[in-house]
C-alpha cells in the first residue's frame, strides 16, 4: 500500500503555487520549485476563498499560510464560495468583460488548483486522525508496560516457562529384565543379578544393577505459585522451606492451576521416589505448604486389592515419617492444630471408610491405617473411588479449608474410561491428586504377576491395569509371535492418574517395581533431559482423538496398530501327530497371508516417511521409527516360524515326555536367536531389518524405544520349539487364581 502526503503550504506558498499553477504561456518553466510570480512579478495571484462571515477562509493544508501574503497588491481571481463554483466564476468573467486567452488560462487553472487544495486538505486530514490514533495505541501500550498487573501476568508467564534449578541432574529409574526370560526373583531380592544391558550404559541411561537405584521419575512442571517463609500460615503451622522442585513439562493441560490461598502450582506427572519414605517426606511438606495458605483436610485413599499388601505394609512402617514432622510443625497442644484433619479410605470395588471422621489425632491415623482389609474382589474402581471421596467431603470445602487427596496405588485402575467425571470432580472443587503409585508400562496397559499353584506347581501370569502411559496405546500390540509380555516400562505415570495429578497441582510418586510376582524385573536409568522431549499429552481423551485424526501421520500409525491386533500367530500345537499335522498346515497358510499383509504396511509407512520427517513431536517420531523396523522385523518372523512348523510337519518331532491322564504336553512356539528359513528367502531381510533395528536405537537413545528394539535384537528374530506341560485341571484351577 502506498501512502500520499501532500506537501506542507509554506508562509509565501511556495510549494502550492510551484504544484498548482501553471506558468505564464510566454515563459514556461521546467524547473518545480520556480514561481510564476518571479518571470512576471506583476503576474495575478490566487485570491482565497471567503466564507459567510466575509472572513478569508484558506484551503491549504497550513491554516497561517495566505496565498495572497507574496503578492498583496497584485490582481486577484475570486475564488468561489459555494457549491456552485464554476457557474459564479463564469458569471464574475462575463459581467467583467474578462475574454483574454491569459484570462482564461488563468481562470481554468484557479478552479483546478482549487479543487487539488480540497482533495489535499481531505488527504492531510485523513493522515492526521491515523497518526494520532497510532500514537495513542502506542501510548497505551507503553503505560501497560510499567502496569503491575501486565507485569506480575509476564512474570508469571515466563516464570512457568523455566525450568526448576538443577533438574537436569535427576535421572529416572526403570524396572527392567536383564535377559529374554521371565524372572522368578524379586528385583531386589537376595541373589538377584546385577548385570547390565547391551542396551545402555551409566547413569546416562545405562542398565544398574537391579533393586540398587531408585525409581523412574520424569520430567517436572514448572509452577507459578505464591512462595512460603516464617509466618506465612495459620498460627500454630510452622512452614518449612523445601518444597516440591517441579521443572518444565511440555503439556497442553492447564499450567498454573489455582488451589486456593494463591497456590498455583502445576501438577508434576512423576517424582522420583526412591521408597515409600521418600514419598511421604514429600507429602508433608506439601500438606504443611498447603496450610500455610489454608486449612486443610487430607484424605488418604488406599487400594485394597491384594497386589497393594507390600505397599501397605511398607506405608504403615514408614508411616511414623510423616507423623513426625506434622508433630514437629504443627503443635498439638493448641487450637490450631484443628487446621489439619485427616480421614482413611479403602476401596477395591467399593468404598469403605476406616476413619470417615476427619481428625486431627496422628495416633488414630496410623492404627486406622493398620486396620485396612483386602479387597478379594480383583476389581479397582480407581476413578469412582476419587469421585465419591470428593463427594463426601465436599462439605468440608469453604473459604478457609480444602480437600487434599493422597491415592496409594499400583494400578491405573479398571475404570479408566470414568476418567474425565473424576477430572471435573477435583478440578471443579481444585481438590489436588497426590499418588503414590507405580509407573505406567510402555505403550499398552497389563502387567502380569506370577502365581504358582500350591497343588499342582502350575504357573499363571494373572494381570493387572497399569498404563498405557497414554490416552491411547500408541505402539502395536503384538511382538511378531505372541500378545505382548515384554513389560517393557515407560518412565512416566499411567494417564489417567497422571491427568488428575497434573491438572490439580498435586504430584505422582513413582515407586520402584520391587514386585515379588512381577514377570520382569529390570532396573534403568533414564535421562530427565531425555524423557523431556517424549512426554505424552495430558489433554482429554476426546480432544487427543480428533487431533490424531486430523493429522494423517498419526491417524495412518493408530490403523496399523488397530488392524495388526490380531496378528499373533499360534503358539501352542498338541504332540500327537496326528493333531499336529493339520493345525500347523493350517498355521502356515495364515503365517503366508499375514506376511503379504506386512509387506503391504511396510510401503504404506513408506509412504509417509515425509509426513514423519515433518511431525513436530518427537514422540510420534519415534513411534514412526519403531514400527516400521519391527514390521520388518516381523515379516522375517513370520518366514522363520512359517520354517518351523514346516520342519515340524516334515519331521514329526517327538517330546521329552508322552503325555498321560496326570499330565498334558504340548509344543510352545518362542522367539529364537537360531535362524531355520532358507538364507536365499532371508538375509536381504534380516538385513534390512536389523539396519532399522539399530537406526531406532541411535536415532532414541536411553529410551523406552531404544530398550524395545534391543529387545528385538536380543531375543532374536526365528522361531523355536519348546514344550509346555501342566495339570489337565489347569484350566479349571485357573479360577482359583487370586484376583489382584
Amino acid at each position: 500500500m502506498e501512502f500520499h502526503v501532500p506537501a506542507p503550504a509554506s508562509s509565501d506558498d511556495l510549494y502550492e503555487l510551484a504544484d498548482e499553477t501553471p506558468p505564464p504561456a510566454s515563459s514556461p518553466s521546467t524547473d518545480p520549485q520556480a514561481r510564476p510570480e518571479a518571470s512576471n512579478p506583476e503576474g495575478p495571484t490566487i485570491a482565497s476563498s471567503t466564507g459567510k462571515d466575509g472572513k478569508a477562509s484558506f484551503p491549504s493544508t497550513d491554516p497561517q499560510a495566505r496565498p495572497e501574503a507574496s503578492n498583496p497588491e497584485g490582481p486577484t481571481i475570486a475564488a468561489s464560495t459555494g457549491k456552485d463554483d464554476k457557474d459564479d466564476n463564469d458569471g464574475k468573467e462575463a459581467k467583467e468583460g474578462k475574454t483574454g486567452s491569459t484570462d482564461k488560462v488563468i481562470t481554468a487553472a484557479a478552479r483546478k488548483a482549487r479543487r487539488r487544495r480540497r482533495k489535499q486538505a481531505r488527504d492531510a486530514s485523513s493522515w492526521g486522525v491515523s497518526v494520532v490514533v497510532h500514537l495513542a495505541v502506542l501510548t497505551v501500550l507503553g503505560l501497560a508496560t510499567f502496569s503491575q498487573k501486565v507485569q506480575k501476568a509476564v512474570a508469571n508467564i515466563n516464570s512457568a516457562l523455566v525450568s526448576s534449578p538443577g533438574a537436569s541432574d535427576e535421572v529416572l529409574h526403570v524396572l527392567e529384565t536383564p535377559g529374554a526370560e521371565r524372572s522368578t526373583e524379586a528385583a531386589g531380592s537376595a541373589g538377584s543379578p546385577s548385570g547390565g544391558d547391551s542396551g545402555a550404559g551409566g547413569g546416562d541411561g545405562s542398565l544398574a544393577g537391579i533393586g540398587t537405584g531408585p525409581p523412574s521419575a520424569t520430567p517436572h512442571v514448572a509452577g507459578v505459585g505464591k512462595g512460603l517463609g516464617q509466618g506465612d500460615g495459620p498460627p500454630g503451622v510452622k512452614v518449612v522451606a523445601n518444597v516440591s522442585g517441579l521443572s518444565l513439562l511440555p503439556s497442553t493441560g492447564r499450567l498454573g492451576v489455582d488451589l486456593g490461598g494463591g497456590g498455583g502450582i502445576a501438577g508434576d506427572v512423576t517424582f522420583e521416589a526412591g521408597e515409600v519414605g521418600t514419598a511421604l517426606d514429600q507429602i508433608a511438606r506439601e500438606i504443611l505448604r498447603h496450610l500455610s495458605q489454608h486449612k486443610l483436610t487430607v484424605v488418604w485413599l488406599f487400594d485394597e486389592s491384594e497386589s497393594m499388601k507390600d505397599d501397605q505394609r511398607a506405608i504403615k512402617e514408614k508411616f511414623d515419617r510423616i507423623t513426625t514432622e506434622l508433630k514437629l510443625n504443627v503443635d498439638p497442644g493448641r487450637k490450631q492444630a484443628a487446621a489439619l484433619n485427616h480421614a482413611i479410605v479403602g476401596f477395591g470395588q467399593h468404598l469403605h471408610y476406616e476413619l470417615k471422621k476427619p481428625t486431627a489425632d496422628i495416633d488414630q491415623i496410623g492404627q486406622a491405617i493398620d486396620r485396612l482389609k483386602v479387597d478379594d474382589s480383583g476389581a479397582e474402581n480407581t476413578l469412582h473411588a476419587i469421585q465419591q471421596v470428593v463427594e463426601t467431603y465436599s462439605p468440608v470445602i469453604g473459604k478457609d479449608r480444602r480437600l487434599l487427596i493422597v491415592l496409594v496405588t499400583d494400578e491405573s485402575g479398571d475404570d479408566g474410561d470414568f476418567v474425565e467425571e473424576a477430572h471435573q470432580a477435583v478440578v471443579s472443587l481444585k481438590v489436588p491428586v497426590y499418588v503414590i503409585g507405580r509407573q505406567a508400562l510402555f505403550g499398552y496397559g497389563t502387567a502380569h504377576l506370577r502365581y504358582v499353584d500350591p497343588v499342582t506347581k502350575d504357573v499363571y501370569w494373572p494381570s493387572i491395569h497399569r498404563g498405557p502411559e497414554s490416552a491411547d496405546v500408541e505402539t502395536l500390540q503384538w511382538d511378531g509371535l505372541h500378545g505382548r509380555y515384554d513389560e517393557q516400562p515407560s518412565g512416566f505415570a499411567p494417564y489417567e492418574l497422571a491427568r488428575l495429578a497434573k491438572d490439580t497441582g498435586g504430584i505422582y510418586f513413582l515407586l520402584p517395581s520391587e514386585e515379588n510376582m512381577r514377570v520382569r524385573q529390570r532396573e534403568k536409568l533414564y535421562s530427565i533431559k531425555t524423557l523431556k522431549e517424549y512426554v505424552p499429552d495430558y489433554e482429554g481423551r476426546m480432544a487427543y482423538a480428533d487431533r490424531r485424526a486430523r493429522s494423517e501421520f498419526r491417524r495412518t500409525l493408530h490403523e496399523i496398530i488397530t488392524a495388526t491386533r490380531s496378528f499373533p500367530f499360534r503358539d501352542h500345537f498338541p504332540v500327537i501327530p496326528d493333531q499336529m499335522i493339520p493345525a500347523a498346515n493350517e498355521a502356515v497358510a495364515v503365517a503366508t497371508e499375514r506376511l503379504d499383509a506386512l509387506l503391504a504396511i511396510q510401503k504404506r509407512l513408506e509412504a509417509i516417511q515425509k509426513l514423519r520427517d515433518r511431525e513436530p513431536d518427537k514422540r510420534w517420531q519415534a513411534h514412526y521409527d519403531l514400527m516400521l523396523a519391527q514390521i520388518v522385523v516381523y515379516q522375517v518372523k513370520a518366514l522363520e516360524y512359517r520354517a518351523c512348523l514346516q520342519e515340524m510337519v516334515k519331521t514329526v518331532p517327538r517330546p521329552s515326555q508322552m503325555p498321560t491322564p496326570d499330565l498334558i504336553v504340548g509344543w510352545d512356539l518362542q522367539h529364537s536367536r537360531e535362524p531355520k528359513a532358507p538364507k536365499e528367502l532371508t538375509a536381504k531381510k534380516y538385513a534390512e531389518a536389523e539396519k532399522l533395528i539399530k537406526e531406532v536405537i541411535a536415532r532414541h537413545p536411553n529410551t523406552p524405544w531404544a530398550d524395545l528394539a534391543q529387545d528385538e535384537l536380543d531375543r532374536g528374530f526365528s522361531v523355536r520349539r519348546g514344550e509346555w506341560t501342566h495339570n489337565p485341571k489347569y484350566d479349571e484351577r485357573a479360577k482359583l487364581v487370586p484376583k489382584y
